[in-house]
């Protein structure tokens, strides 16, 4: 039974997950295989089941059963391995033809229970389940899937439809944050147009900032570190200092993190969370973090762009090799759905800086910007008015990284919406010093002729100042 499907919608793998009966010669790893010389058979006639596991969730679209001899069946679906909230896509029917193709309007699915009631004897020859995949699906986005679905539904013949693309990104990119958005996801249903506005922004324009947190965060997990690492590493930088060791680094190896305490501070999920969202309602804040989130993309993959939506069909082997090619931060650009404020233009930098920075430390020194920015609204503003300029800063933030780590009590320090701990004056005398130099355009060309001695800091220098002050 030949059924059009839409262009997006392919044919997904999966795997048995169990049975409740199967006779020796014809296994249930047989409906995998659309070889109709093999089958799954019970040698029984009623009450039967088989429950099929996909490799990933997916939006389910179809479910074809190549039947061979079952007369009664009903059909359920789940994202969670638990039967018993399944939900039926198919109740009790009788199947009176062969190949059978039965329509799910995109369920969202990760299992599917095929349950016989009749059949002389039970038996099928093999299944096929259509949709499309959407890595991450967990039932906590089931609000998320219930506002966006009509519109995915509405867009079925479109194979670039950016609400399907959407959802892709935000259960692939938010997975791992779960914990930090379990208040969201919950009341999402009270303002979805805000909440899903938040969520963008986080997948969207803020999204390296998550990227570059996820992947530090996993390198050495926060409860290594020690109060006496803490301790020692916020004694090191009671003034303005930048190295006198002119030794250009590009990496981004652990020894850019060694100072356990900061890196664990700014890399925390409840204080990135906590600035994110201030920076979602502070119009000065989203423009500054927008801009770093940009910054840190090009310093992940200075090749990368951003991803717009597009018109032609393209090969499914294509589309894997370019996605496999792609980075993992790869941003689309969502501001058809959103408006302005998600755009991002591809800037035309100077990408000479990176042959000299330590991008682990640039990437450090501009999360501490960040909070900076947040705990002093004032210059906030100063810096949102000329942000375009922050990259020409990039060698001046790492050279200032000693002063703009704040001193701590020990690496769990609570995290409010003040961000106190940036509020230190040696701190906000570092962020000043960013915010002239790069806004001056003396300073900037200044800044360009010394990128190389500036970037030459080293978070195992700090302790051999040459300059105490800028």
């Amino acid at each position: 039974m030949e059924v059009e499907l839409e262009p997006r919608a392919k044919p997904l793998q999966f795997k048995v997950k169990a049975m409740s009966r199967e006779s020796p010669s014809q296994k249930a790893i047989n409906v995998l295989d659309s070889d109709l010389r093999s089958h799954w058979s019970t040698a029984t006639n009623t009450k039967e089941w088989i429950l099929l596991e996909l490799n990933e969730p997916c939006l389910l679209s179809h479910i074809r059963v190549y039947n061979k001899s079952v007369l009664e069946w009903e059909i359920a679906v789940g994202l969670r391995y638990k039967p018993e909230t399944f939900q039926k896509v198919r109740p009790r029917c009788d199947a009176p033809r062969r190949d059978m193709t039965y329509p799910t309007n995109y369920t969202p699915c990760q299992y599917v229970r095929i349950s016989c009631l009749r059949g002389n004897p039970i038996a099928i020859f093999f299944v096929q389940l259509i949709g499309v995949s959407v890595a991450g699906l967990e039932a906590e986005f089931q609000p998320v899937v219930n506002y966006l679905l009509p519109h995915i539904l509405s867009h079925k013949q479109d194979p670039h439809d950016m609400h399907l693309q959407l959802l892709q990104d935000m259960t692939s990119r938010l997975l791992v944050f779960l914990p930090q958005l379990e208040t969201d996801l919950a009341s999402f249903p009270d303002n979805p147009e805000s909440n899903l506005r938040f969520l963008a922004m986080l997948v969207g324009p803020f999204y390296p900032i998550l990227h570059v947190a996820n992947g530090r965060t996993t390198s050495k997990h926060p409860g290594n570190i020690t109060d006496s690492e803490v301790y020692k590493s916020s004694q090191l930088s009671p003034a303005l200092t930048v190295s006198s060791n002119f030794e250009p680094r590009r990496s981004r190896s652990a020894s850019s993190f060694n100072l356990s305490a900061y890196r664990s501070m700014v890399l925390r999920p409840d204080a990135i969370f906590m600035l994110l969202r201030k920076a979602y309602k502070d119009c000065d804040l989203s423009s500054v973090c927008r801009m770093a989130s940009r910054i840190m993309q090009k310093l992940i993959d200075p090749e990368q762009n951003v991803s717009y939506p597009q018109n032609e069909l393209t090969d499914p082997s294509e589309e894997k090799s370019k996605l496999e090619l792609t980075s993992l931060c790869t941003l689309v650009d969502y501001s058809n759905l959103f408006g302005e404020e998600f755009r991002m233009p591809d800037e035309h930098w100077n990408f000479s800086y990176l042959n000299v920075l330590d991008i682990g430390a640039v990437e450090e020194g501009i999360l501490h910007v960040l909070y900076s920015c947040a705990a002093q609204p004032v210059l906030c503003s100063k810096m949102a008015e000329r942000i375009s300029e922050f990259w020409a800063a990039l060698p001046l933030v790492q050279a200032l990284l000693p002063a703009l780590r704040p001193l701590l009590s020990n690496s769990f320090d609570v995290v409010d919406n003040s961000f106190s701990q940036w509020n230190q004056p040696i701190v906000q005398q570092a962020l000043s010093q960013i915010i002239v130099t790069a806004t001056s355009a003396t300073h900037r060309s200044l800044l360009h002729a010394c990128a190389g001695y500036l970037s030459s800091y080293s978070p195992s220098h700090v302790s051999q100042p040459a300059i105490s002050k800028l």
